[in-house]
């Protein structure tokens, strides 16, 4: 049997449970920058406005996934709502540039992330974790069951009324962390100074 490349595509993507990629094309609401390899999930709801950049791969059950509007999902974003897991997200997001993974692959995993959310950098998202509105992760980061507290986003003039932000490089584990604050870690999370974010990015005088 012969089949066209985009033929063929479809025909294998669809067997195993992803959107195909003449689906892709047609969506008018949402951009695929290359919808040959941006792999999305049939059952994942998506609303408006939002761009996938090439290699990202989203594998959902059904009614485990929902992505509000406006978010950007950069190169190998990888999100995972399966095996009893929940992700929900919201507004004007930004994922990556770099590898971010959200895995809420068992059945106490429930990810809910907030609007304009960053996270930057090699980032694994993972267990029961709440990411508010404005809060961050940047660089080399692993957060099991973390609650960012809501604020402003990263373009907020007071740094102390900001979300939540989690930076540099290790383990972040069962922490909460409040508005306008930051962790700076090399390592564990856990033993690192909790500090203001205006100590990085301190207010305009005047």
């Amino acid at each position: 049997m012969t089949h066209t490349p985009l033929g063929y595509a479809d025909r294998v993507r669809a067997s195993r449970g992803y959107r195909t990629v003449s689906q892709l094309i047609a969506d008018d609401l949402n951009v695929f920058l290359d919808p040959f390899s941006a792999l999305l999930s049939a059952h994942a709801e998506i609303g408006t406005g939002n761009v996938f950049c090439p290699n990202v791969r989203i594998d959902a059950d059904p009614g485990a996934l929902l992505i509000g509007d406006d978010n950007r999902f950069f190169e190998g974003t990888r999100i995972e709502a399966t095996g009893g897991g929940l992700v929900s997200i919201g507004t004007d997001n930004e994922f990556g540039p770099h590898a971010v993974a959200l895995l809420a692959n068992r059945s106490d995993s429930v990810i809910t992330i907030g609007s304009r959310v960053r996270l930057i950098g090699r980032i694994d998202l993972a267990g029961a974790s709440t990411l508010g509105d404005g809060s961050q992760i940047l660089g080399d980061v692993t957060a099991v069951n973390v609650a960012l507290t809501s604020g402003g986003s990263h373009r907020d003039p007071d740094p102390d009324l900001r979300g939540a932000v989690l930076k540099g490089r290790g383990r972040a584990t069962g922490l909460a962390l409040a508005r306008g604050h930051v962790i700076n870690a090399d390592g564990d999370f856990g033993t690192a100074a909790v500090e203001a974010q205006s100590v990085y990015h301190p207010r305009s005088a005047g």
